[in-house]
């Protein structure tokens, strides 16, 4: 990437941004360009977003209804046949928060801890992007990271129930502990209460009180 100084700037643009300047809506340059930083990124948004969200995912959730377990932070995890956990965002994420644009993880060979984030997701569910942790559901280590991914979030869009990483598990029984998380039609449960709710953080305990409403 070139160094600012040897960016070339057309003269009509810089006569353009006189111009707006003069109306005094904006006050001055280092606030114009951020504002048609913001403006370009929320349409790029818009239009990719879009483009992923329209393909047709029912068919998808259909096939993974009784494959994946959820956690009440919209995480699903499964487990492969060697005995890992492969993890991924639900639903929830391209459809209810606008849209993923970003996503990162720990690497290869970290250790995450069940119950605490190893990454994040970002959303265009405002300005800027929304940051939302990705949780473990299991303790261990991750031994694969999509890279299809994290290179091109906005699949999750047209696919949320791609996977993001697989981990290892420490404990040799992990089958037991996603058990414990909640089955398809139980999340969907979940969901529709979550529904009724303000658009406004829960709590550890309002969020495990939720999950055990959905159980019954």
């Amino acid at each position: 990437m070139p160094e600012w100084k040897n960016v070339k700037v057309r003269q009509e643009l810089v006569e353009e941004i006189e111009k707006e300047l003069e109306k005094e809506e904006l006050q001055n340059l280092s606030e114009f360009v951020s504002e048609a930083i913001r403006h370009r990124l929320e349409t790029l948004t818009k239009e990719r977003v879009k483009e992923y969200l329209e393909r047709d995912r029912h068919g998808r959730v259909d096939q993974v209804q009784g494959q994946r377990f959820y956690t009440p932070r919209h995480i699903w995890a499964s487990l492969t046949k060697e005995g890992n956990v492969k993890i991924g965002v639900s639903e929830y994420f391209p459809s209810q928060l606008i849209g993923i644009v970003y996503v990162e993880t720990g690497k290869i060979g970290e250790q995450v801890s069940k119950d605490k984030p190893f990454g994040v997701v970002e959303t265009a569910a405002g300005w800027p992007f929304v940051i939302h942790d990705i949780y473990s559901p299991v303790e261990g280590t991750i031994v694969k990271v999509n890279k299809e991914v994290i290179d091109d979030p906005y699949v999750l869009n047209g696919d949320a129930y791609q996977w993001i990483v697989e981990i290892q598990p420490n404990n040799p029984e992990a089958s037991k502990e996603l058990e414990e998380l909640l089955k398809f039609e139980e999340y969907k449960k979940f969901l529709a209460k979550l529904e009724t709710r303000p658009m406004s953080p829960l709590s550890d305990a309002e969020l495990s009180e939720m999950m055990n409403d959905a159980k019954q």
